[in-house]
């Protein structure tokens, strides 16, 4: 079962230099416990690997859908090789039991933002 991220008790180290920023959208694979969601599956293993990535820095969001199907993280990585290697780490992938989809992207500050651009 997922549970509430305690992000406090958890100081993250921040690694200097340019990183690039990758959206996952993380949703059940093939073999994800027929009638369950991701709010009561037993996803340990997947919520220690997020919650270390965090820790390590490399996680700066993470979000449960509503109705408990899916999950989205950004995370920090140096280049397409590393995110897509963070994301075959998961124990889960390799189980199979959750698929991922790795789209890159770039923070948009909406402080800077203008919509006369």
């Amino acid at each position: 079962m997922i549970t509430n991220f305690d992000f406090h008790s958890h100081e993250p180290r921040y690694n200097s230099g340019l990183k690039q920023l990758y959206f996952i959208l993380w949703t059940m694979g093939e073999n994800f416990p027929l009638n369950k969601t991701f709010t009561n599956a037993d996803l340990r293993r997947h919520e220690s690997y997020i919650r270390q990535a965090y820790t390590d820095g490399k996680l700066l969001m993470a979000a449960l859908f509503e109705n408990g199907n899916g999950f989205i993280t950004l995370v920090e990585a140096e280049n397409e090789h590393e995110i897509h290697r963070f994301v075959r780490s998961n124990p889960e992938i390799a189980d199979k039991k959750l698929q991922a989809r790795v789209k890159p992207c770039k923070p948009i500050f909406w402080k800077d933002f203008s919509l006369a651009r």
